[in-house]
């Protein structure tokens, strides 16, 4: 009887502490305050969201984006359905992660971020705010309940692209924090942080030593030291209290230098976070003046990664100032497809430059191998490049000027279809996540718009 009085006691003192705990400081199963999540303070964005030409746009793309996910995507392509264990069963055809994680990943950040700034519109969409919602925390706590380090499924973990998906899913959760279960929010802080850890012994990868020996012959390393440096300050700013937090945002800045470095910044003076680029980069990624190869070309393509972009809108929902490194050369990737101009020959005929006046159309000096039909990654670098100043050094027209011509090309693309999808294939687009991407770079182009509205980026310089 004693016994059983002891047990009863202690389950009620337990259930009194949990109840305690405040749901902006939950820590979720993890009694550790290091592992306390950042709260966004969403009532200090009071202002309503823009209204201009490029926001009305960019708004209507994102919302077409989020009927496909909600709706055809979902239910007919990928025929989502919980399994025994509650989650979401990620069914893949293929038997690489990146189709299973990925892919839920990035639609999931673009309806979160909808609904989380208050556009998300059912008469568009044809579902109810709460079943997009559902939908939505679906994914995000299925991606995370896979994750190797939460001893479930053991699906995924350390994969060569895992730190984006952790990325998108993570952030998506952050935004719908308090709908999430305690268990839940305990898999998505386990996943990001395995995640984040283990790049905290690495070194970012370049394409060229110091020397300009080729270490990955027509591979830039620019994409990947991109998307985990996201993973990385994300972690950071959603568990500052954690002790790995100031190694993840170092270490976020060591890889956002070296995904951008150029040739001519092994002898950059310039200090970045206390010390001179020179001394912090160990070769380059890019080419002078700012055009990345991949795929053995030049790629524009690859000048237009959203992984590059997004710092601002990471620490400014925090409340928080964004590192210099975030922004180091964006100026000039953007110069390089507004302004930069390629002779024919070498190049492809007619030669110029990446943007031409007057059109959307992009020029593929060596060509591409992703399709000519590519616009949304162009228009959500032209937002970020105009809301943050990154269009100073280009000529004629800035990033306003190119966004309108991406941005209307991309909406005439999803007119053609009733259920919200972009692409008509593979000509247009052939990478098997198009739709997806999409997604993820109209939420990228509507969150920074939209934070820059309310807040407007601060960047700081000090010693990180």
């Amino acid at each position: 009887m004693l016994n059983k009085l002891r047990i009863a006691t202690t389950i009620l003192l337990l259930l009194l502490a949990v109840k305690s705990v405040k749901s902006q400081d939950r820590v979720v199963q993890l009694s550790d305050s290091s592992v306390r999540v950042t709260q966004i303070d969403w009532n200090g964005f009071k202002k309503k969201s823009p209204r201009h030409r490029l926001a009305k746009m960019v708004k209507a793309s994102l919302l077409n984006a989020n009927k496909f996910a909600l709706t055809a995507w979902y239910r007919d392509l990928k025929k989502y359905q919980a399994d025994s264990s509650g989650y979401l069963d990620l069914k893949s055809t293929s038997k690489v992660n990146e189709y299973r994680y990925r892919f839920p990943a990035a639609m999931a950040f673009g309806i979160a971020i909808a609904i989380r700034t208050g556009i998300y519109e059912p008469a568009i969409t044809g579902v109810s705010l709460q079943e997009a919602k559902d939908k939505t925390i679906q994914m995000v706590r299925a991606v995370a309940y896979d994750h190797k380090v939460n001893n479930t499924r053991k699906v995924w973990g350390g994969d060569w692209q895992a730190a984006h998906w952790a990325y998108y899913s993570g952030y998506a959760a952050w935004l719908l924090w308090n709908d999430l279960s305690a268990t839940d929010q305990s898999n998505v802080i386990k996943m990001i942080v395995s995640e984040a850890d283990r790049f905290v012994p690495t070194a970012p990868l370049y394409y060229k030593d110091r020397t300009g020996k080729l270490l990955f012959p027509g591979d830039s390393k620019i994409e990947e030291d991109a998307w985990n440096a996201e993973l990385l300050y994300l972690a950071a700013v959603m568990l500052p209290h954690h002790p790995h937090a100031n190694k993840w945002l170092s270490k976020a800045v060591e890889y956002l230098i070296a995904a951008t470095s150029l040739p001519s910044d092994l002898h950059n003076p310039k200090i970045i976070h206390g010390q001179p680029v020179s001394s912090r980069v160990k070769g380059y990624n890019m080419e002078e003046p700012g055009f990345v190869i991949n795929h053995g070309i030049i790629h524009p393509q690859y000048n237009a990664l959203a992984s590059m972009i997004n710092a601002p809108i990471v620490f400014s929902l925090a409340g928080k100032a964004t590192p210099e490194a975030a922004r180091f050369n964006l100026d000039k990737i953007y110069y390089s497809v507004t302004t930069h101009s390629f002779s024919a020959p070498p190049y492809k005929a007619p030669g110029g430059t990446m943007y031409q006046v007057g059109t959307a159309d992009v020029y593929y000096p060596e060509g591409s191998d992703w399709g000519f039909g590519v616009y949304d990654n162009f228009a959500n670098l032209d937002i970020a490049a105009s809301s943050y100043g990154w269009d100073h050094l280009s000529k004629k027209h800035k990033g306003k000027y190119w966004a309108k011509l991406h941005m209307d090309k991309v909406l005439g693309q999803q007119r053609r279809y009733t259920d919200g999808h972009t692409y008509a294939g593979n000509t247009e687009n052939s990478y098997l996540g198009r739709e997806e991407a999409i997604a993820s770079r109209m939420g990228s182009a509507w969150m920074t718009m939209w934070l820059q509205h309310q807040v407007p980026v601060v960047y700081n310089n000090g010693p990180i």
